[in-house]
């Protein structure tokens, strides 16, 4: 298991976790920009390739599962290993992945699928390892997470934006190559602060009253194991179905928008629109991620806010399945609001309930569970697409998987551990 060094003065520790925060706030970012841009990328590729989107699509299945099963390993490697050297790994890994996908012959689908793998297989690395990283380091686990939840949608809004840039400038192949490069040069700079001794790690901070027992573990996971799945299928049916909504959906506004910038001689591309439609939703979940986490997560009940963002999403999904043009949007923004909610109170409440030593086991577990109902999105959203030409039934069936998230919630404990005292250094814990 991994060793933990004795505890740091408070004032050391105070700037290793400022640290960390940045580095693991980085990696959400990149981990979600670069395991969801090819939702935009396929766009243009369907044309260069002269193939369907739909069929391209499916390409990036595999690499949704492996997102998710790859996950557990990931977790017990950093119990073993360290979560600082194992988020080195996923920089690097990421990186020379996504460069490989840029570097495909033109048309080889089976190396565009088995190099979309390495995006999976190494993404797959950061949740199981960077969020349990910052809550057992942070001064404020809310403030924190709302932090990174902030990077993490920034991630998802240069998902639409870089790939979209990056294509009109240049190609499909830079879309892939440039945020590969910039993946490297990150990793490579953590690995010298680590070496460096300003970047390590520690055990999550004592919490008040008795520890957790089996049972409140079990009751926990059971009842998160169900919403973190359903939550899952309802989070990728709207990350990897929107650029297609939108396509269709905003079709006559995006029109009038290049015709308008046509006409002072700017040409721009449809996919372009639609990437910037796509990052409007992650911009705004960001930030309300974060007004979340430094106002709501500290202060109000842990279950209350994830079954009122549960319910919420309901709504979200009939505004996705009826609405037209801008209530469409609207629907996708108010989703990818509450599962921005809904994450970070699953991270806190499975770093509360799960012995320090276990965290990458225990989220790992998170996100194979929720990450690995990405597949089942991305072909249902293949196949309804194919049979009736839009995702309108798609949504309306998902706004069904919300009413059940919601009544499954209302099984999470109503009383919460916290910790000793907010913000104060833990006890040297022995080693592990």
């Amino acid at each position: 298991m991994t060793i933990v060094a004795a505890e740091p003065p408070p004032a050391q520790m105070a700037q290793m976790g400022k640290r960390v925060l940045v580095f693991s706030s980085i990696g959400h970012a990149l981990m979600h920009m670069m395991t969801a841009f090819y939702a935009v990328i396929v766009l243009t590729l369907a044309v260069a390739w002269d193939l369907p989107a739909e069929r391209l699509l499916e390409l990036y299945a595999p690499s949704a599962i492996l997102l998710g099963i790859v996950s557990l390993p990931a977790g017990w490697a950093s119990d073993r290993f360290g979560a600082p050297p194992m988020m080195v790994v996923m920089f690097v890994g990421l990186g020379l992945s996504s460069i490989a996908c840029g570097l495909v012959p033109t048309g080889d689908t089976s190396a565009l699928m088995l190099t979309l793998c390495g995006l999976g297989i190494f993404g797959a690395i950061y949740h199981s390892v960077g969020i349990g990283w910052i809550i057992r380091t942070a001064k404020e686990q809310g403030h924190a997470m709302g932090v990174n939840g902030l990077w993490g949608s920034a991630g998802l809004a240069l998902y639409g934006i870089v790939p979209g840039l990056l294509i009109t400038l240049a190609s499909w192949r830079a879309a892939f190559i440039v945020p590969g490069i910039v993946c490297v040069v990150a990793g490579v700079v953590l690995a010298w602060q680590i070496r460096r001794g300003k970047v390590g790690d520690r055990p999550m901070p004592a919490s008040a009253g008795a520890q957790p027992g089996k049972r409140d573990f079990w009751r926990v996971f059971s009842v998160l194991s169900v919403t973190m799945a359903l939550e899952g299928v309802l989070w990728s049916a709207v990350m990897f179905g929107a650029a297609l909504v939108f396509e269709t959906k905003l079709a006559s506004e995006i029109e009038s928008l290049r015709a308008l910038l046509g006409s002072v001689g700017i040409a721009t591309k449809t996919v372009l629109w639609v990437g910037l439609a796509t990052s409007m939703i992650y911009v705004v979940s960001g930030f309300a991620q974060y007004a979340m986490g430094r106002r709501i997560i500290d202060r109000y009940p842990l279950k209350s806010t994830y079954v009122l963002a549960s319910a919420l999403q309901v709504l979200a999904m009939l505004a996705l399945a009826m609405g037209n043009g801008y209530v469409a949007l609207l629907g996708a923004i108010a989703s990818a609001v509450l599962s921005s909610a809904s994450g970070p109170v699953e991270n806190i409440l499975i770093a509360r309930y799960t012995p320090s030593r276990y965290h990458g086991l225990g989220f790992g577990a998170k996100f194979v569970v929720a990450l690995g109902a990405s597949p089942l999105a991305i072909l249902l959203i293949a196949w309804v697409r194919e049979a009736t030409g839009s995702l309108e039934l798609l949504f309306l069936s998902l706004s069904g998987v919300a009413v059940v998230i919601t009544l499954v919630a209302l099984l999470l404990p109503g009383r919460e551990r916290r910790l000793t005292v907010a913000g104060a250094p833990p006890q040297p814990a022995p080693a592990e």
